[in-house]
């Protein structure tokens, strides 16, 4: 008996332009002569699991670890091309040394200045002036990136010094990326630092800007450098000519062609991290700085933001405790009670 069901695809509300993702993904799926309907479902794989149906889940890799500790992931075959792909981003999807995930996008805590604005920061301590910070959304994203680097109490003065960058609660209570006004903020002149994605850049005024991934340590460089990385993997359920289908879907999302057309949507940039190392080359094209950020993305030391098999029970429970404790700092940049990490 013929399986004709659709492939249910779990992908994240916060994936690239989600609309342009999804319309894209099936006409090319159309192209290549599939005729299986699609079903795209929505979910905030932050903070909710998605349903144990889907044969396709989309999602950051900080829940990786949950994911497949919870059941919803398989091994993946080894049948997809991943040569051209930044060797960490495979490397780091693998849960007890089997691998889960291919690599989408990659996305990174980076600071943006204007050229004539540029201080040579090296690391968060180096800027001492107003500055636009999405920390309520992003707090624990900082917290694993300094704790990676301090692995001490000293973590708790990466939030001291950004609180004070801040300037006031009012702004750290309104800094989550739903009501983050960064981009105005940074526009307007009121911040010559941001502190935000590298997509940002399509939303600023054409200028010549200096584009560094954030260094939440005292030290000159990063001693252990952290990215988000989107990844898809196989449910657990399909089979058969089903499970063919969504190997084929895979590889049409790690496809150099499919990636560039994400990066340069309507023959604009989209200032996009893609995995693929090719897609480098043709970006720069548009605009050098991809040059450079091709070579921060480089080093096999690189890592990934991945939490562990309890992450949706304590990551953003752990953060709503580090932003109160932050939330009774005094005027004088002093912890009323020091946050409990």
């Amino acid at each position: 008996m013929t399986d004709n069901t659709a492939v249910r695809i779990y992908y994240y509300y916060d994936f690239t332009d989600t609309a342009h993702f999804c319309r894209r993904l099936e006409q090319r799926f159309r192209e290549t002569g599939h005729e299986r309907p699609l079903e795209f479902i929505n979910w905030n794989c932050y903070k909710q699991q998605p349903g144990m149906d889907g044969d396709i889940y989309i999602y950051d890799a900080i829940a990786l670890t949950a994911l497949v500790d919870k059941g919803y992931l398989s091994q993946l075959p080894e049948v997809i091309d991943t040569s051209d792909m930044f060797s960490w981003t495979i490397d780091k999807s693998k849960v007890k040394k089997k691998t889960y995930g291919v690599p989408l996008m990659v996305c990174a805590n980076t600071l943006i200045c204007r050229k004539k604005d540029d201080l040579n920061i090296k690391n968060i301590f180096d800027l001492h002036e107003r500055t636009a910070i999405p920390l309520k959304t992003m707090l624990m994203y900082y917290y694993i990136q300094a704790f990676c680097n301090y692995q001490n109490d000293s973590v708790h003065r990466v939030f001291e010094h950004l609180a004070e960058l801040m300037e006031g609660r009012e702004y750290m209570a309104g800094s989550s990326l739903d009501e983050y006004d960064g981009v105005r903020r940074f526009r307007s002149g009121e911040c010559r630092y941001f502190l935000g994605y590298t997509e940002s850049l399509r939303l600023f005024e054409p200028d010549d800007y200096i584009v560094r991934f954030a260094n939440f340590s005292e030290n000159a460089e990063d001693q252990m450098p952290l990215f988000m990385v989107d990844y898809a993997s196989l449910g657990k359920h399909a089979r058969g000519e089903k499970l063919l289908d969504c190997l084929d879907l895979l590889e049409i999302m790690t496809d150099e062609e499919f990636i560039f057309e994400l990066c340069m949507q309507e023959g604009r940039l989209q200032y996009m991290l893609p995995p693929c190392m090719r897609v480098y080359g043709r970006l720069a094209e548009m605009d050098p700085i991809y040059d450079q950020l091709y070579q921060l993305l480089l080093p096999e030391e690189n890592g990934v933001f991945r939490y562990g098999k309890s992450f949706y029970e304590d990551f953003y429970r752990k953060s709503d405790e580090i932003l109160e404790a932050l939330m009774l700092m005094d005027h004088e940049g002093k912890t009323e009670r020091r946050p409990k990490l």
